[in-house]
């Protein structure tokens, strides 16, 4: 009989049923400005992207980013990237995220790079709970 591998997470967030995605508290932050958003966990978004106003709160010049081009269903969206530190359920690290170019686009999305790819991640949508840890979680 092969052994089953048991996965054990330090967080446990329940997020809402109403049909809007899974959707976590998260603190950007970049030097002394920080601001509090509800982002949602996307697997299929490569980068983390974030509206504009965010990084403008965080007194980021947007243009001055690493400039990213996202191919879409509905067409490119322009973006670009700035190193911030992300925190989600008080896991924190410092990332490249992405601002959207537009400022009408109202979506905060959380990707695989640069999110994703730091943590580990369960999910039972059936009770609608997201568990996680860092990456490099040893349980005790």
């Amino acid at each position: 009989m092969a052994l089953v591998p048991r996965l054990e997470f330090r967080y446990t967030h329940r997020y809402g049923s109403e049909g809007k995605g899974i959707s976590v508290p998260v603190i950007l932050r970049n030097g002394a400005e920080r601001v509090a958003i509800v982002a949602s966990v996307d697997t299929g978004a490569s980068n983390c992207l974030f509206e504009r106003e965010r990084g403008e709160m965080l007194k980021l010049k947007i243009e001055d980013g690493d400039p990213k081009t996202f191919s879409t269903a509905t067409g490119p969206l322009r973006t670009f990237g700035h190193l911030v530190s992300l925190m989600v359920l008080n896991i924190e690290f410092e990332s490249t995220v992405y601002f959207f170019a537009d400022a009408q686009i109202n979506r905060n999305l959380l990707g695989r790079i640069g999110w994703l790819d730091r943590v580990r991640f369960g999910l039972v949508d059936h009770d609608q709970e997201l568990y996680l840890s860092p990456y490099d979680f040893e349980p005790s």
